[in-house]
């Protein structure tokens, strides 16, 4: 970071955080990643119920994560926040070195 966040900008932060602190929305979002799916596509994907489904795919697109694009009955997301593939993969290389730390104490 180049200069501290004021607290406006960290609750922002904090309030993104808490949305992607959901395993559902994170495996949606894992989905959405690849490319388009329909509501159905990821119903099917993941087994969530649809109402489930469409719930968090709300709260991701009106938090400007995913995009959603209707096409007569069907309603299709994609990924619209570029960032999130970096970001989770700084997670799980995170998730790598704790593990190895935690091997090399033992």
């Amino acid at each position: 970071m180049d200069k501290p966040l004021g607290k406006p900008a960290l609750k922002l932060v904090a309030d993104r955080f808490k949305l992607l602190a959901s395993p559902t929305r994170l495996e949606l979002l894992q989905h959405v990643c690849s490319g388009e799916r329909s509501v159905s596509e990821l119903v099917s994907l993941t087994g969530f119920k649809q109402a489930n489904v469409s719930r968090n795919l709300s709260m991701l697109d009106r938090a400007g994560l995913v995009r959603r694009r209707v096409d007569g009955s069907h309603v299709y997301y994609s990924l619209a926040e570029p960032t999130l593939p970096s970001l989770c993969e700084l997670m799980q290389a995170s998730l790598r070195n704790s593990q190895d730390r935690a091997r090399s104490c033992l």
